[in-house]
């Protein structure tokens, strides 16, 4: 018997592809449905966002609909006004370059009435409360599987630490199985989990949670930023860790589903610049001007600091699905059920050793090239449009007219852990866990 863990990462807007990549493999189903199918669900940031859809029992269709809605995106993402960004908070961002662009405020508003409106349980009287104001450790038994563990990560902004926010209170992660439980609703822990610092939400989400005992009552308010500040963009190691803790199977019984939300970006030559190997300086000189390639060095004070609060969005994917899987298969024998589902949009190079768009993409270099530069918070038709159109690419069943898949691990000698595209990944998981 299997023990199986849905793992979703941050990305904002891009998780628009975990919904694609859901409804491609298991149909457009309600949520509550494809939960049960789980025996954990573990989210961050835009990943969260999906989870919570999935918690609020919405279809996948409708869930891909949300983040293909306009006004819904505009909720989520609310525009400071001018007069906000003269907030000594936001004076940065006046310039374009640094500083927040959206409202933490008005994101939790938002985040409420997009899930509100889709929430049909709570709409036909079937449940108390809108789902998304429901308590964690009520929604396993709401889903209809008790043994479900629903586990959402923040960061504390005054502890500095991460924030696991889980249905399951008696969790040996959570202060060893002591009881003392702090419980949060739905609705603040992925307002936590999505409140992507410095370039993005202008103030810490505040949120209540209160103490879960028998001897006594304790409700207080706490502030936390996006969980990718603790390293958990990617929560795949938590969610194994959790369940490792709980003992929930022996490691050879997991079957862990990784869904990202793209990975790429444009490829480095500056190293090469200065490469005593003549075939690797040769790279350069012809790609030196390359609109594909990073060949410039150089740093100045806003660009470093932009860089290193933007870098905490990223997987980072090949230390937290690796050490993931180095978990269940220490011989990295590539037999282990951890598949990982995530599009790479980085160039390729050609014979002549120039790079360029992939393939699928060769027609079109200017949407490859938007694609390429598109950030996490994309809000206009347009850019949302290029993320589907990534997904159309991407989820095929040909494999020689699609999207690479992200590799676990690999190198240029061609070994390596996971599946190289969208096709032998599906296999994998409805072959050996579905």
């Amino acid at each position: 018997m299997s023990y199986k863990i849905l793992s979703l990462d941050g990305g904002g807007s891009w998780a628009l592809i975990q919904a694609r990549v859901l409804l491609d493999i298991y149909g457009d189903i309600r949520g509550h449905e494809l939960l049960r199918k789980f025996d954990m669900a573990i989210g961050n940031s835009g990943g969260s966002l999906v989870l919570a859809s999935l918690c609020n029992d919405m279809k996948l269709t409708e869930i891909i609909s949300v983040f293909r809605n306009k006004e819904h995106r505009k909720e989520v993402f609310s525009k400071l006004s001018f007069w906000e960004k003269l907030n000594w908070r936001n004076i940065a961002s006046l310039t374009n370059a640094l500083g927040p662009r959206y409202s933490t405020e008005r994101k939790i508003k938002g985040l409420k009435k997009v899930l509100k409106g889709y929430d049909h349980l709570h709409k036909a009287g079937i449940v108390s409360e809108p789902l998304v104001e429901t308590a964690l450790n009520k929604l396993p038994s709401i889903i209809k599987k008790e043994s479900l563990q629903l586990l959402i990560v923040g960061f504390d902004y005054f502890r500095e630490r991460v924030s696991f926010f889980r249905s399951n209170t008696r969790s040996n992660t959570d202060s060893f199985g002591s009881g003392k439980f702090f419980q949060v609703s739905l609705a603040d822990a992925i307002h936590s989990s999505s409140n992507a610092p410095i370039n993005y939400f202008d103030q810490p989400a505040e949120i209540n949670i209160s103490l879960l005992s028998d001897i006594k009552k304790d409700d207080r308010r706490t502030w936390c930023w996006d969980g990718a500040v603790s390293g958990f963009n990617n929560p795949v190691l938590a969610g194994l860790v959790e369940a490792v803790t709980n003992h929930e199977a022996d490691v050879k019984e997991y079957c862990i589903l990784s869904i990202g939300t793209g990975t790429g970006s444009k490829v480095v030559l500056t190293d090469s610049q200065y490469s005593t190997d003549p075939e690797v300086k040769a790279i350069y000189d012809k790609n030196k001007n390359n609109p594909y390639a990073l060949t410039n060095s150089s740093s100045d004070f806003i660009k470093d600091i932009k860089k290193m609060s933007t870098s905490i969005l990223g997987d980072p994917p090949d230390s937290a699905t690796f050490i993931a899987y180095s978990f269940l298969d220490p011989s990295l024998s590539n037999k282990a059920n951890l598949v990982r589902i995530n599009p790479c949009i980085s160039p390729e190079k050609d014979s002549n050793g120039v790079y360029g768009p992939p393939s699928v993409y060769k027609d079109l270099p200017e949407k490859f090239k938007a694609l390429m530069e598109l950030d996490m918070d994309a809000v206009e038709d347009e850019q949302v449009d290029l993320i589907n159109d990534l997904c159309d690419k991407f989820i095929v069943l040909d494999e020689s007219a699609a999207l690479p898949n992200q590799l676990i691990r690999g190198n240029a000698d061609g070994k390596f852990l996971g599946q190289r595209n969208y096709k032998e990944a599906k296999k994998k998981w409805v072959k050996d866990c579905l």
